[in-house]
């Protein structure tokens, strides 16, 4: 899944989190947003994300996939890379876990 920006230079990167059919047909997209508060990764439905020198966030950033939502897709400002294996994994679990389709795992 794409990383991208949203279209202001203060706005948080987001995951956008659906498949790229429906992105093809829809005016909307759905997005998971990240935030560099490292200690959210302690939280149920959320997911680590890593920085690389080449592609993702600027920073090791923590997915919220309890905060995902539907943004209008002019929205995006850029796409800054893509999720590795693990880390879609991660944030799938994540989500069902912020779904109630799996019971997160509390500190």
């Amino acid at each position: 899944m794409p990383i991208g920006l949203g279209n202001r230079p203060d706005t948080d990167p987001t995951v956008i989190w659906q498949s790229d059919t429906l992105t093809t047909v829809l005016q909307s997209v759905l997005v998971v947003p990240l935030t560099t508060n490292l200690d959210r990764a302690n939280l149920g439905g959320t997911a680590l994300i890593s920085s690389t020198p080449v592609v993702g966030p600027p920073q090791d950033s923590v997915a919220l996939a309890f905060q995902m939502r539907a943004i209008p897709k002019s929205a995006l400002q850029a796409k800054i890379g893509d999720l590795d294996e693990s880390e879609l994994e991660e944030l799938e679990l994540a989500t069902d876990e912020a779904l109630g389709r799996a019971e997160p795992k509390l500190p």
